[in-house]
Formats: structure tokens, C-alpha cells, sequence
């Protein structure tokens, strides 16, 4: 990987106005964790294209474990494409510093609009409540079906289904976001054994017991985030961590209408069928959820329900939208301050999805399963502004350098990087690299523009140490190693 001079932090420039990173120019901070800090930016040559920029911050671009992760997620979001879900553009790197080209959404997560309503005594109303759960429900079903390029399930559990995590637009539009602890089958970065991902008022008691569980328990989160709305506190809510896992193990769900007397029965049964401690007794889909949600709408001749959520966030988040307007009118009035000679390109348009398509390949050294990776694309700028022509190039460079066989569309190239001009066509090129001691790797891809590919090598594992002498009593309980063998070898860019 390309890597900036010793002691850059680049992150630390990004507060200066008009900052360039990639194919962005980048404005104010909108939040920061632990691991990234999310800025709002737009395309340097179209003002009015926004984006939110997810920075991974610099101290982690050594952390094999977590950029694995950060990964993951940017793979598996590139591969869903759904109105419930938010969009990645695209996945890029410049110098040390990862990012991730999320859609801008104007708008604030479900919890916020929780908290205000509380500070004002109130409560979401039923018809919201089901109506964004119907939409959330639709974009979980989604991800639940998500099969990979062999058309085999990926089994994917977004596992942190939250009010946190529900993101409301002005315009009265709902997004499921923040993939970053999923679990799909062969990710990088799995769960360690024992180890509890998710916030725990909101999770499935097989969760938090076992890590045997599926998608239902995504669902038991949703009603969970829903009930909150419904009574206005969190289900399960203890003074400490180990109290709310007591609450959520041992306590009965209390009905909302307990605590809210007028609040509907149909919509009452709906939660409680979600929240059931048994997985087979919820439902098994996030469509069927989805279903009973809009039927009961229904029944109430609901049809204005995206503007009655949009007119209940601008009447509670105006000084908020107010200052995001004016951030984004000095940002697009920004010049940029720094003009990269790398710019990173955008994933491939999701009318060929079969280029998101999943890769695995085996991590000897660092002992991880690696699979679903999309890896950064870098560009010239001048490739990108190029005037239309009739062929394209592809530049293949490897991860690590070291001399292999690359071949594109049938003849190999050489070069660092190596590079094939080819016709320029819809029409899918295969690239393939095999180099001793690594696995092979292959992918297809349209030649409908300049490429600049960066192919990630994997070393192939060593053979089998000799039995010991001595015998020793077998270990039980651990899940029996998957088989390199069984792994693809395909990667997307």
C-alpha cells in the first residue's frame, strides 16, 4: 500500500477549509468516534454534490484487526442497495489515510429525536412509530436475503439495531447505517468467541447467551428501538450494564399500554410478538414484520406519514438544520486549499453488481479469514477528466510487490504498474495475478474507464507442522476450521 512520509497526519489537515482529500474538498467535522471521524465534503469539480466522508483516524492505519473491519463494513455496504439502507460511493485511500464515501443525509438518527421529544414530555406517535419500523424492517429483510456472487447466503446480522443507528432525513426518508459490527459469513473480522457485540438494552437474550443466533435477532432490536419510541424509555434500562442484562434475561416485556393506556392494541401485539425471548415466536422475516406494520397503517388510512415525520424534525431540529445549511453553503464557496496527484475512483455502478462480488483469501500470517474485501482504486486525475476516447487503460499494481504473472484480457503485461490498453467496452475483462508462494487472485470488470487496480496479495499457508510425540488430550467446544480450499478467490474493485 502506498504509504505518506514518516509522522504525516493527515487528519490533522482536514481543518483547514477547503482541504483536498481524494476526489473531495473537504468541510467541518459532523461527528467523531473512536476509530474515524465523519466529515461533511463534496466533489471538488461539482459543488453541489455532497458526501459524508468517513475518516479513519491516522493512529489506526497500522491496526491490522480494525482495517480489516473498516473493510468489511465498506464492503458490505457497497454491496447493498436499498432506499433503507445508506449508500457508499466509495471506499478510498490517500497517503495513510482511509476513507469511506457515504451518502449526506440531512437529517438526525432516531435518537435525537428521542431525547428532544423527552425533554418536551412527549412521545413519538403510534402511526410514526410503525412506519418507520416498517421501513427499517424492509431495509433489514434486504440485508438478511443478501447473497453472495455464488447466489449462497451470507447470512448477514447487522447486530446493533438501534435508535442510534436509524438515521430520519428532513424530507421524511428513513436509513438503516452503521454496518461496522455485522456479521456475514467468511467476514475478515468475526466476533471473538465470548465476546458481546451490540448495546445491550436493545439485544435478543441468544445474543447476549450465545453466539448461535441469526437475523432474528435484528428484529428483536427493532422492537426493542420501537417500544422505546412507543413509551418513551428504553426497554430493559438498568443503573449498570450488568443490571440491564438481568432485566433483559430475567424481566417479562412490560405492554406499552401499561404505561400508555390509549396506545393502540394491533400495534401493542406487533411489538410484543417482536420482542418474544423465543426466537421461532417473533417473525421470521423483517418482511412479515414489515407487513403487519403497514397493514396496521392501513386500518388507520395513514398515507402522509413522510411528511408528518418531516414537519415533526424541522419543527424540533431547526437551528441545527439551519447551521448544517450554512456549513454546506461555505463549503461549496470553498477553494481548494491542496490538489493530490492521486484521486481515488469510484466503485463500479451497481447496474453490474456482480462487481461487488465477494473475495476470500486466507491471512496465514495475521491468522484471519479474510473475505468480502473491496480495495481502494486509485486514479490521476487527468485519467479522470480525460475527454472521451475509445480505449482505457489498466494499471495493476500488487500488494505486496513482488514479481508475479499478471495477465489482462487473455495477454500478460508487465511493468510497475502494469499496464493494458484495451478497447473501451461494457463488455467484462478478466485480470488474473499468480506469484509463488501467494494465492492466485483473479477479477472482472467492465473496461469503461481508466483503472488503476491495487490487488491485494494473500500468502499461501504453510504446510502442516508433524504430529507431536507426545500424545494429548483433544480439545472440545471450538468451531471445526473452514478449509482454505473452500474459499473464493475472486476480488472486486
Amino acid at each position: 500500500m502506498t504509504s505518506g512520509a514518516p509522522g504525516t497526519d493527515f487528519t490533522s489537515r482536514l481543518t483547514v477549509a477547503g482541504t483536498r482529500l481524494g476526489r473531495y474538498v473537504v468541510g467541518p467535522r459532523i461527528g467523531s468516534g473512536g476509530t474515524a471521524s465523519v466529515y461533511l465534503a463534496r466533489l471538488a469539480d461539482n459543488p453541489e454534490q455532497l458526501v459524508a466522508l468517513k475518516v479513519v483516524h491516522e493512529h489506526l492505519a497500522d491496526e491490522k484487526e480494525f482495517i480489516h473491519q473498516f473493510l468489511d463494513e465498506a464492503n458490505l455496504l457497497l454491496r447493498l442497495n436499498h432506499p433503507n439502507i445508506v449508500s457508499v460511493h466509495e471506499l478510498g485511500r490517500e497517503e495513510q489515510t482511509l476513507f469511506l464515501a457515504i451518502e449526506y443525509l440531512d437529517g438526525e438518527p432516531l435518537s435525537r429525536l428521542y431525547s428532544a421529544l423527552r425533554r418536551r414530555n412527549q412521545r413519538l406517535e403510534p402511526d410514526l412509530i410503525a412506519w418507520i419500523g416498517a421501513r427499517v424492517a424492509e431495509g433489514l429483510d434486504y440485508a438478511h436475503r443478501l447473497t453472495d456472487e455464488q447466489g449462497q447466503p451470507m447470512d448477514l446480522v447487522h447486530r446493533d439495531i438501534s435508535p442510534q443507528n436509524v438515521f430520519l432525513t428532513m424530507d421524511g426518508r428513513v436509513k438503516l447505517i452503521d454496518f461496522g459490527i455485522a456479521r456475514a459469513a467468511g467476514r475478515i473480522a468475526q466476533t471473538t468467541i465470548g465476546k458481546i457485540k451490540g448495546k445491550f438494552s436493545y439485544m435478543a437474550p441468544e445474543q447476549v447467551l450465545s453466539s448461535e443466533f441469526d437475523h432474528r435477532v435484528d428484529l428483536f432490536a427493532l422492537g426493542a428501538t420501537l417500544y422505546e419510541g412507543a413509551v418513551g424509555s428504553r426497554l430493559f434500562a438498568g443503573s449498570d450494564e450488568t443490571d440491564t442484562l438481568h432485566k433483559l434475561l430475567f424481566e417479562e416485556v412490560p405492554d406499552p399500554r401499561t404505561q400508555v393506556p390509549d396506545f393502540p392494541d394491533e400495534l401493542a401485539r406487533i411489538l410484543g410478538r417482536a420482542l418474544e425471548s423465543k426466537p421461532e415466536e417473533r417473525y421470521a422475516t423483517g418482511h412479515e414484520m414489515a407487513r403487519d406494520l403497514e397493514a396496521f397503517l392501513a386500518t388507520r388510512s395513514v398515507t402522509d406519514a413522510p411528511a408528518r415525520l418531516s414537519q415533526l424534525l424541522v419543527s424540533l431540529f431547526a437551528e441545527d438544520r439551519q447551521r448544517r445549511t450554512e456549513s454546506i453553503r461555505v463549503l461549496k464557496e470553498a477553494t481548494v486549499e491542496r490538489n493530490s496527484g492521486v484521486t481515488l475512483a469510484p466503485p463500479a455502478p451497481r447496474r453490474w453488481p456482480w462487481l461487488v462480488a465477494a473475495a476470500a483469501v486466507v491471512l496465514v500470517g495475521a491468522g484471519i479469514a479474510l473475505s468480502t474485501r473491496s480495495t481502494p482504486k486509485l486514479t490521476t486525475p487527468s485519467a479522470s477528466a480525460a475527454p472521451v476516447a475509445t480505449t482505457v487503460t489498466f494499471e495493476v499494481t500488487l500488494d505486496p510487490p513482488v514479481e508475479a504473472r499478471i495477465v489482462v484480457a487473455g495477454k500478460p503485461v508487465t511493468g510497475t504498474p502494469a499496464r493494458a490498453t484495451l478497447p473501451k467496452s461494457d463488455a467484462p475483462v478478466t485480470v488474473s495475478v499468480n506469484a509463488e508462494g501467494y494465492r492466485p487472485a483473479k477479477l472482472s470488470l467492465p473496461a469503461d474507464r481508466d483503472r488503476a487496480l491495487m490487488v491485494p496479495l494473500a500468502k499461501v499457508a504453510p504446510p502442516p507442522s508433524a504430529a507431536p510425540t507426545t500424545s494429548e488430550r483433544p480439545k472440545h467446544g471450538g468451531p471445526k476450521p473452514k478449509s482454505s480450499d473452500s474459499l473464493v478467490t475472486d476480488y472486486p474493485f
